[in-house]
């Protein structure tokens, strides 16, 4: 097992893995700084709009970045019929495994990043509306359930198809059809799964004036069974990518 998970850290470190998970926090700090409330003002429920706005852009963001991680991470086994190969010198449960531990590590990592660099942004910014610990606890870990499931069914797809294509293209589809269900009334997005950072999200917009331009967040309660399901969804595209890749005929 130990030599599987070395044989996928040098895979990684050839393709160059960290670039690609630094990629996905970077343009979300980018796109939040921009937009970020800088003026006096703002700062009292500046963190409320940064944690209003974050599930937003990884509904966006998300699907496509799992899809590009997923389909990086089989890569070598896509090109020449790898697998043939590999299963000759590997068990098929020690090559998952050491996939597995590696993307679930890869995923924690952009989370961890996103979330670092937002709160660097609101200390930097002066910001006065810190969240409780509690608050970013739950959005991290919602976060990382919602990028896991995505991340596992994306690579269930790279193997069933052996092309990265196909996945590439569910997640760019993925993205477009949660954002659409970010305008849409709120229960569309709870059978749309791609947009499930937006349901899980901890503040609520209450009221918008256009007039002054005045507005005012709400805190939302944990959606505890949302989150419950999305965690079944994530374990249900586990379990079927390993039986995807016990059954892959080479």
């Amino acid at each position: 097992m130990l030599r599987s998970l070395r044989a996928e850290r040098r895979k990684a470190r050839r393709r160059h893995d960290l670039l690609a998970c630094l990629l996905i926090p970077v343009t979300v700090l980018v796109w939040v700084g921009y937009s970020a409330p800088d003026g006096a003002s703002d700062r009292s429920i500046a963190y409320h709009a940064l944690f209003y706005t974050l599930p937003v852009i990884n509904t966006v963001l998300l699907p496509i970045g799992m899809a590009m991680l997923a389909s990086r991470l089989w890569d070598v086994e896509v090109k020449g019929n790898f697998p043939k190969l590999l299963y000759t010198l590997q068990s098929r449960r020690s090559l998952f495994t050491a996939k597995a531990l590696l993307g679930t590590a890869e995923v924690f990592l952009i989370v961890l990043l996103e979330l670092i660099g937002v709160l660097l942004l609101g200390q930097y910014n002066g910001y006065l509306d810190s969240p409780s610990l509690l608050q970013i606890l739950y959005w991290f870990v919602c976060t990382c359930v919602v990028s896991l499931m995505l991340f596992f069914s994306e690579l269930l797809l790279t193997i069933l198809l052996k092309n990265p294509l196909p996945a590439l293209c569910v997640g760019i589809t993925g993205s477009l059809v949660g954002l659409f269900s970010a305008f849409m009334p709120p229960v569309v997005s709870y059978f749309v799964p791609w947009s499930y950072c937006i349901p899980l999200g901890t503040y609520e917009l209450v009221d918008w004036n256009p007039d002054t331009d005045i507005v005012v967040y709400g805190i939302r309660d944990f959606n505890i069974p949302l989150l419950i399901w999305c965690i079944a969804l994530a374990l249900f595209f586990f379990v079927c990518t390993w039986y995807a890749i016990r059954e892959k005929e080479v």
